[in-house]
């Protein structure tokens, strides 16, 4: 069973991508071919956008445990 959704564990998600954004961004100014570097660069951007998000989320929850996101499929009564 899957372990439930805390802030902790989703700030923990929210540094591990900020962590990825930064190698990510090292690992730009290595590459020879400018497309690469914006390729890579973009991906950063993309990681640091996540990790805002988690962080949004975190801070916006009211209770420290999350139950797990429960997706309506249509016809389903509401």
């Amino acid at each position: 069973m899957e372990k439930p959704m805390t802030k902790e564990r989703i700030l923990q998600q929210a540094d591990g991508l900020r962590d990825l954004a930064r190698r990510s961004r090292r690992l730009a100014d290595t590459l020879s071919l400018e497309s690469d570097r914006r390729r890579m660069q973009r991906h950063a951007v993309e990681l640091e956008e996540t990790a805002n998000g988690l962080e949004k989320q975190a801070a916006d929850a009211r209770t420290g445990v999350f139950a797990p996101a429960v997706s309506r499929r249509a016809g389903d009564a509401g």
